[in-house]
C-alpha cells in the first residue's frame, strides 16, 4: 500500500524526466484513478534529477535508481526489485528500441502479458484491465485482458499517451537508490544511423515519394538522388509500382505501408484517398504537382504547382552531394 492507503496500481518505466515519461504518466494515471489506486515511476538513471515534475504529471511514488554506466540489465533489474516490493496491474515503457527491449525482458522473466507497441490501456467491467495491443506495422490490433492480480506490460510509442496538465498542488512520496552496475555481456561501441537509402520506409524520419507524375524508371532515379541529398529515404504511390517504376516495399498508402516522417515530399503524386491514408500523419508535408487540383495540396504544408523535373534539375544546381543534417537550407 502506498502512503495514501491505496494500492499502486501502475508503474512506469523510464531513463529521464521529459515529455514521454511526463505522457506515459497521463495514461498511467487514468487507469489508476479507475482502479483507485497510485502511480508510481521507476527512473534508472546516471545521476539523481529533480522529482517534482514527475509528481506534478501524476506520479505519487517517484523511485530513482542512480547507477553510473547503467545499462539495460541494470534497468531490468531495478525494475524487478520495485515491482515485486511493490506489484501493478499495469507496467508501461516507452515504445522506442531501449523501451521496447526494456519491456519485454521485464515481462518474460516475470511471466507477465506483454503488448508492444500498445495502443491504449483502459478499465472494463469487473475491473478487467484491457490493453491494445497493435503489430509492428500499427495496423491491426488485438485485445489482451488482465483479471485482479495479473500483470500487463506495454510501450507506447511517442504521441500515443497524452500528458496531464502540470498540478503545482499534487505531492508523492520520492525515494533515490544507489546501486552498482549490473556486468553487461553487450557493449554499446558506436551508434551508427540507419542508411536512409536501405532503411524500412516505416521508420524513415524524411521520405521522398513519387507518383505517376515522375513519368518513369527513369524519374525514379532523379527522385533517388533528390532524396540522397537531403539524407531521405524513397517511397511511392501504388499507381508507380504498378507501373513497375519501382520496388512494391516501397508503397505508401492503404495496401502499402502507413509512414509518419518528419517530412514527406510528394512528387508528381495527385493524393487519392487510399495513398493519403498511409501519409497523412508526416509532420511536415511538402507537396509538387502541375495540376492545381490536386488533393494532395489539401494536406500539404507547403504546396508547390510546378513541373517537379525542373524543380528537381535545380535541386541538382544548389545542393551538395553529401548533405548533413545541419547543411539542409
Amino acid at each position: 500500500m502506498s502512503s495514501t492507503g491505496l494500492p499502486l496500481v501502475a508503474w512506469v518505466l523510464a531513463t529521464r524526466a521529459g515529455e514521454a515519461a511526463f505522457e506515459l504518466l497521463g495514461d498511467a494515471r487514468l487507469v489508476a484513478e479507475r482502479l483507485d489506486g497510485t502511480v508510481g515511476i521507476l527512473l534508472v538513471l546516471p545521476e539523481p534529477v529533480d522529482p517534482s515534475p514527475l509528481v506534478q504529471h501524476g506520479a505519487d511514488r517517484v523511485c530513482q535508481w542512480v547507477s553510473p554506466g547503467a545499462g539495460l540489465l541494470t534497468r531490468v533489474a531495478a525494475a524487478e526489485s520495485v515491482t515485486r516490493e511493490r506489484p501493478a496491474r499495469l507496467v508501461l515503457a516507452s515504445g522506442g528500441c531501449e523501451g521496447r527491449e526494456w519491456a519485454a525482458r521485464l515481462a518474460a522473466r516475470a511471466g507477465w502479458k506483454l503488448a508492444s507497441p500498445a495502443l491504449m490501456a483502459q478499465v472494463a467491467p469487473q475491473g478487467i484491465l484491457e490493453v491494445t495491443a497493435l503489430d509492428s506495422a500499427g495496423r491491426l490490433s488485438r485485445p489482451l485482458r488482465a483479471r485482479p492480480g495479473e500483470t500487463i506490460v506495454a510501450t507506447f510509442r511517442p504521441g500515443v499517451a497524452e500528458a496531464m496538465p502540470p498540478d503545482l498542488r499534487r505531492r508523492g512520496t520520492c525515494l533515490q537508490h544507489a546501486a552498482a552496475a549490473v556486468p553487461e555481456p553487450v557493449r554499446l561501441v558506436q551508434s551508427r544511423p540507419a542508411n536512409p537509402e536501405t532503411v524500412d520506409i516505416r521508420y524513415a524520419p524524411r521520405l521522398v515519394a513519387g507518383g505517376r507524375g515522375v513519368g518513369s524508371r527513369e524519374g525514379f532515379e532523379s527522385l533517388r538522388r533528390f532524396a540522397r541529398r537531403i539524407g531521405a529515404g524513397i517511397a511511392a504511390s501504388r499507381m508507380a509500382v504498378d507501373l513497375g517504376w519501382i520496388e512494391p516495399g516501397r508503397q505508401v498508402g492503404q495496401t502499402g505501408k502507413t509512414v509518419k516522417p518528419d517530412l514527406y515530399v510528394a512528387c508528381g503524386i495527385s493524393g487519392a484517398p487510399h495513398h493519403l491514408a498511409g501519409m497523412s500523419e508526416a509532420k511536415h508535408i511538402v507537396a509538387m504537382n502541375t495540376d492545381p487540383e490536386a488533393p494532395i495540396f489539401k494536406s500539404a504544408h507547403l504546396g508547390l504547382v510546378a513541373d517537379l523535373h525542373e524543380i528537381l534539375r535545380e535541386a541538382d544546381r544548389m545542393l551538395p552531394d553529401d548533405v548533413t543534417e545541419k547543411s539542409i537550407p
